[in-house]
């Protein structure tokens, strides 16, 4: 039934239409102000205290934003709540407090996040060619049924992995772990298959363990194999490109160098470190050997190469 004619005639009481549609005689008087007013009985939002902050300086603060802060005057490159807070005032005259700037933040589509590393060295015209030129052969690997392994190493040290935790306010939970830098280290790699696999050792990762693992990698995974490995000098010896002649189903291709965003193996190292290993404190290699152990076991039963990482074709 149309409530609408029913509030705007005037020989219906309030009361009345209040018993008929079983409501609130208030809800009834609310209903035919706002039949008045708008001509519907649509709710408009409420909305607010109207911005200080004209459209154009929005644009123009998140365009400062984006491009960081003044190295001259902040050399740590890092936007927090206070430095937003002048920069506005200075800009537009108005001058918010922290938290309400954090809002603002959020609302134009920023969020507080941990800064991501890259090197100096790395060469952004490079990496981009690469992308446009080497994927789509890669892609085109992939559906002729060739396997991609994207290959990298990984250190591991008895000192703890530190991590956040519960514990009761104004009490720093407390680790005690070694010092030693006792290492092990793992040669490792994701293919497009879903495999994972690794060889773990003490020491560092030496040119000969590198062939040994790729044995390993022809040794599991079937028909062509192309190995994607970073610039390293341990990626180049003669003896691996002696081997890679010798082995008519394996070939080597090199990622851009320093870019590991391009190496997802890379979130599998990431997940160890964050997840298993957080405030772990082994007591010797044995015990951080085990726990590396498990923590394969893991990467393979939560099938993270190919359903936490999506490495599912060439596109990292």
């Amino acid at each position: 039934m149309d409530a609408l004619p029913l509030l705007d005639d005037p020989a219906l009481s309030t009361s009345a239409l209040a018993e008929q549609f079983g409501v609130q005689a208030s809800t009834v008087r609310t209903w035919r102000r706002r039949s008045r007013l708008q001509g519907c009985l649509d709710a408009r939002p409420i909305t607010g205290r109207p911005s200080q902050l004209s459209d154009e300086y929005v644009a123009e603060l998140i365009d400062i934003i984006r491009a960081g802060p003044d190295p001259q005057r902040f050399p740590d490159q890092r936007w927090n709540a206070r430095r937003v807070r002048e920069l506005i005032g200075l800009t537009c005259g108005i001058w918010y407090t922290p938290d309400w700037v954090g809002k603002l933040l959020r609302r134009w589509g920023f969020s507080w996040q941990k800064s991501e590393k890259r090197a100096v060295e790395r060469d952004e015209a490079r990496i981009e060619r690469w992308v446009e030129e080497q994927l789509p052969i890669l892609e085109q690997k992939v559906e002729a049924g060739e396997t991609l392994i994207f290959v990298d190493e990984v250190g591991f040290s008895l000192k703890p992995t530190m991590a956040y935790s519960w514990a009761p306010r104004g009490e720093t939970p407390i680790i005690f772990g070694k010092t030693s830098w006792s290492t092990l280290s793992t040669i490792g790699g994701i293919a497009t298959s879903g495999h994972f696999l690794q060889h773990t050792s003490p020491g560092s990762i030496k040119g000969p363990q590198v062939i040994t693992f790729l044995t390993h990698v022809l040794r599991h995974i079937p028909g062509r194999v192309t190995v994607l490995l970073d610039h390293a000098a341990i990626h180049k010896t003669k003896a691996l490109h002696a081997f890679v002649q010798t082995q008519t189903r394996l070939s080597i291709t090199y990622l851009p160098p320093y870019a590991p965003e391009l190496n997802p193996v890379e979130r599998v190292w990431a997940y160890v470190k964050q997840q298993i290993l957080a405030n772990f404190c082994p007591e010797n290699v044995s015990q951080l050997k085990c726990r590396l152990t498990f923590a394969w076991q893991r990467v393979r039963t939560r099938q993270l190469p190919a359903r936490v990482l999506g490495v599912t074709s060439v596109v990292v």
